[in-house]
């Protein structure tokens, strides 16, 4: 029976881990131009745009060096990690992780953490 425990713990500890994927770049479904609203598209200050090794904002330059994908309830959460410069001072990096959870293809909440996750909508391509 001490067998049979122990070899379910081992399986479900396995399991548990599987459910984290590692990604070299961005989901080619969350590329795009991101903003709060419809209306704040053609604002440069509000919107974020999102590429396959790219996320740039109106503050930042960021390379994307890796993005794990979990298992969330309601679809994959991903994690972006990030080597950012500063517009101001380029010269200026730092390592910055982003959380981004797709709601459905035209809306996504982002933010650095769970507490702190904000609305986003797919702006129009030009």
């Amino acid at each position: 029976m001490r067998i049979i425990i122990a070899f379910a713990s081992v399986l479900l500890s396995g399991a548990a881990l599987a459910d984290s994927v590692r990604h070299p770049s961005v989901p080619e479904r969350l590329w795009g131009t991101w903003a709060p609203s419809a209306d704040l598209c053609t604002d440069s200050k509000s919107t974020f745009v999102v590429s396959a090794k790219g996320y740039v904002t109106s503050q930042a330059n960021c390379a994307i060096q890796w993005v794990t994908e979990t298992a969330g309830a309601d679809g994959p959460i991903y994690s972006a990690h990030m080597r950012c410069a500063s517009r101001a001072e380029p010269q200026e990096t730092s390592e910055v992780n982003q959380i981004i959870v797709s709601n459905d293809r035209g809306q996504l909440s982002a933010g650095p953490d769970f507490k702190d996750l904000k609305s986003y909508r797919l702006c129009p391509t030009n």
